[in-house]
């Protein structure tokens, strides 16, 4: 097997998530506004289809993961991340030529089947790094991811507000292109094809899919349920609280300092998953996100907000890392790329369910009814990491 520098592998990883991170920062947070002032969408009816555009997003990538993290398995994970990278190139561009709302909802649905970068490139950098650095470059990928949202958000809240959404769509695509370039020339991957005999053993369902794997898969779905249902509605939060005036520049703040918590969250959680219990951090990290939510939910002015937006981030991106970590302790880890595929569509069934439940919520409760039921999601999960601490395999330690 190839001997790879996971140094290196991190740098250049790092740096394409930066990218692409930043790229899907530059158009995302502002789709509101896009059907808003582009699509004159109707005002009684923009929630209802920002639900909708998130749905398509949601449904798409749930199956996409698993099926990808498969292939991986069979053909190797970098592969994966360059078809996610220049598939986001080509498509998220094409949000800002779509002429309706309907085309727009469709061209998501095809950007996220494609697309989806964040999973392959933590299933590279986990299957190429000594099991004893691997807390720390899931937590410095983290970094990368949020470091890149809050350049995305910042560039598109200013392109959007002086140059309009095609010129910060279209930047979009560069951005992913060049971290596509990254990963073409400068990562490498010691993958080797299984053989023809080797792959004809496959190992039943049943012996992968445990229940106590299954626990964990439960709070990644509750996991992307908390943490989405608000992600699609802050745009309209900032407006509640400031205002129509300014509002995609103020989104991008707000939402930059969203991703300097998780920037924040990324070096601290990384770090600290090396050397505390998992079970301990996810319980504090629960805590003080579900706390923040509710502040969230509550500002009465803009800095209030985005205070709130950087504790709810700083606490909740380091969730997402340390269910990693722990599903890596107690699963095959030359099954890593179908259970972080699976650990993946969890998430994303999550993100589906929380499109669904929102749609209902802004409706009867308005935006900020959304961002509270975001806290209260996010206590479900305590009783399950008890459950998790209750049932660990005996040779685990967490």
């Amino acid at each position: 097997m190839q001997q790879i520098n996971w140094k290196q592998n991190l740098f250049f990883i790092w740096l394409s998530q930066f990218l692409a991170l930043a790229g899907f920062g530059m158009c995302m947070p502002f789709i509101p506004l896009f059907m808003r002032e582009v699509l004159q969408v109707e005002e009684s009816m923009r929630g209802v289809y920002v639900s909708a555009f998130s749905f398509a997003g949601m449904t798409s990538l749930c199956v996409a993961t698993a099926f990808w993290g498969v292939v991986a398995d069979k053909f190797g994970r970098k592969l994966m991340l360059l078809r996610a990278s220049y598939g986001a190139a080509l498509l998220y561009p094409l949000l800002a030529f779509a002429p309706n709302v309907y085309v727009l909802i469709l061209t998501r649905f095809l950007c996220s089947f494609f697309s989806g970068t964040v999973n392959p490139a933590q299933t590279l950098l986990v299957s190429t790094t000594p099991q004893e650095r691997q807390g720390f470059v899931l937590g410095a990928l983290s970094t990368a991811t949020w470091s890149g949202n809050m350049l995305g958000y910042f560039l598109g809240g200013i392109l959007v507000n002086y140059f309009g959404y095609r010129t910060a769509f279209l930047s979009s695509g560069a951005l992913y292109l060049t971290g596509a370039f990254l990963v073409q020339f400068f990562v490498r991957d010691n993958f080797v094809r299984p053989q023809k005999s080797e792959k004809q053993k496959k190992t039943p369902l049943k012996e992968l899919l445990t229940p106590y794997v299954g626990l964990i898969l439960v709070m990644f779905m509750i996991l992307g349920l908390s943490r989405r249902i608000d992600q699609p509605f802050i745009a309209m939060l900032v407006e509640v609280v400031n205002g129509w005036d300014n509002a995609a520049y103020w989104t991008g703040i707000a939402s930059m300092c969203a991703a300097a918590g998780g920037v924040a969250a990324g070096m601290l959680f990384g770090w600290a998953s090396d050397h505390y219990p998992l079970p301990k951090l996810l319980v504090t990290v629960i805590l003080l996100t579900a706390a923040a939510s509710f502040l969230q939910a509550y500002s009465g002015n803009i800095l209030c907000l985005m205070a709130a937006r950087f504790l709810a981030y700083f606490a909740g991106g380091g969730m997402q890392p340390l269910l990693i970590m722990w599903l890596g302790k107690v699963t095959d880890p030359t099954k890593k790329g179908t259970f972080f595929g699976w650990s993946a569509s969890a998430n994303i069934f999550g993100g589906i369910l929380s499109t669904l439940i929102s749609g209902t919520v802004i409706l009867s409760c308005g935006v900020r009814g959304v961002f509270a039921a975001g806290g209260i999601l996010t206590l479900l999960m305590l009783p399950l990491i008890l459950m998790g601490i209750r049932g660990a395999p005996k040779n685990v330690k967490l």
